[in-house]
């Protein structure tokens, strides 16, 4: 099985993994991304088997498989995708090999600019350069390795209407995204795809079109 990707570097200290093939980027990033940041404790920070992963959500979907579907890009810090690789036992799919590979050529490249381990870095993994999703991810990537820009973004949440940021909260977690990514969820889609139905449902739109001016213009700084 072939795998084809490309690694660049998007903005500093932020790698993008380019993943056309859908099903490819979703399975290429799975491990690494539930490892991260899955609503289920069972995998979160854990060694787990790929298989019980995908029992576990299948049987949260009706039995159907429906990831590749559901996901189409990634964003996990450096370290974190460093530290799920040193737990597993054994590569379970080509995936795993792959995915290794990337994070440890990623690495490489961090340590080659000081001649230093240096773990300030983020992964990210979209479609193309220039997509929606990327975009989206890029957010991210300056969220965990920006200090100015992660910064601007939360003084911008921190405005939010707490019965607003609720309701986004709640949609993010019904979406499956964990409590702790909540902040940097919030500022990312109210960046780059704000009329996302699941993310933004029970908040209006004159809300909606305001708050998102306000983030893209810092983000528009950092294009």
């Amino acid at each position: 099985m072939k795998i084809d990707y490309s690694i660049e570097e998007v903005r500093p200290n932020v790698f993008a993994v380019i993943v056309k093939d859908h099903y490819h980027r979703a399975m290429l990033f799975c491990r690494v991304q539930e490892f991260y940041e899955s609503p289920n404790p069972q995998f979160r920070g854990k060694n787990f088997s790929i298989w019980d992963y995908i029992e576990w959500y299948s049987r949260e979907h009706n039995d159907v498989f429906t990831y590749t579907f559901d996901w189409g890009g990634f964003n996990i810090p450096l370290k974190t995708a460093y530290n799920c690789y040193e737990k597993l036992r054994e590569y379970e799919t080509p995936y795993d090999k792959e995915m290794d590979n990337i994070i440890r050529t990623i690495e490489m490249k961090m340590f080659n600019k000081k001649n230093t381990r240096n773990w300030n870095a983020y992964i990210i993994g979209a479609d193309s350069t220039e997509s929606d999703t990327f975009e989206h991810e890029i957010c991210h990537g300056l969220y965990a390795t920006n200090k100015e820009y992660k910064q601007s973004v939360d003084e911008i949440t921190e405005t939010i209407e707490w019965q607003d940021y609720l309701k986004f909260e709640k949609n993010l977690l019904d979406m499956g995204y964990t409590a702790a990514v909540i902040p940097d969820e919030i500022q990312a889609y109210l960046s780059t795809n704000y009329e996302y139905t699941k993310f933004s449902k029970g908040v209006s739109k004159k809300t909606l079109k305001q708050l998102s001016k306000e983030y893209q213009k810092v983000f528009n700084k950092y294009l």
